[in-house]
């Protein structure tokens, strides 16, 4: 019986209350922890069309099929590589290096050029363009030739031409996403008011 007392008097401590929701609190906290973690991993996926891409550079490069053996080592190599590539990023390793800045700078560029889709123009489009670039297309002998002879040309010309107003005004709306502050000095040295 006294032991009962002891224990419901225990029960009734609020000592005890807090060590008890402090002793669950970790716990849970403990668990929500754990399980960000192996949520927050990075994933390497390695599927048939990586595998595909793997074995036919494999292929282009040797001029044969790669074997079981040669593929686990590429597969190592390339997931020890992005492994590598994640740490290095998490690191801020890619910052201010200027060869890994051109290179990315390169890769969007090339992005933002691929992803311009252009409607095939019409007749009246090209005859226009025709018309307002008619200097660009005059022959040797001085002469522009004829828009049908000319039509193949033209709508390259026009397509290349469009592209590049496309990726400068892709460029532009990127830009104004960014405060660009140019010393003074350097700003009236170099003339920078062209950047504006």
């Amino acid at each position: 019986m006294n032991k009962n007392g002891i224990f419901s008097k225990l029960l009734k401590e609020p000592l005890l209350h807090f060590l008890l929701i402090g002793v669950g609190l970790f716990l849970l906290y403990a668990q929500l922890n754990n399980n960000e973690e192996t949520s927050s991993k990075k994933e390497i996926i390695i599927n048939k069309s990586k595998l595909e891409i793997i074995s036919s550079t494999f292929t282009e490069e040797k001029g044969r099929v790669p074997t079981n053996k040669e593929m686990q080592e590429i597969l190592e190599k390339d997931i020890r590589e992005e492994i590598l590539y994640y740490e290095a990023m998490a690191m801020g390793l890619d910052k201010d290096d200027k060869v890994i800045q051109h290179r990315l700078a390169e890769k969007m560029k090339y992005l933002f050029e691929d992803i311009t889709i252009l409607d095939e123009p019409s007749d009246e489009i090209l005859k226009i363009y025709l018309q307002d670039n008619s200097k660009k297309f005059i022959d040797s002998s001085g002469n522009t030739p004829k828009y049908d002879e000319l039509k193949h040309r033209l709508k390259n010309d026009w397509i290349i031409n469009e592209q590049k107003k496309e990726n400068r005004a892709f460029y532009k709306s990127l830009k104004s996403h960014y405060n660009i502050l140019i010393d003074d000095a350097i700003y009236k040295e170099y003339n920078m008011s062209i950047l504006k």
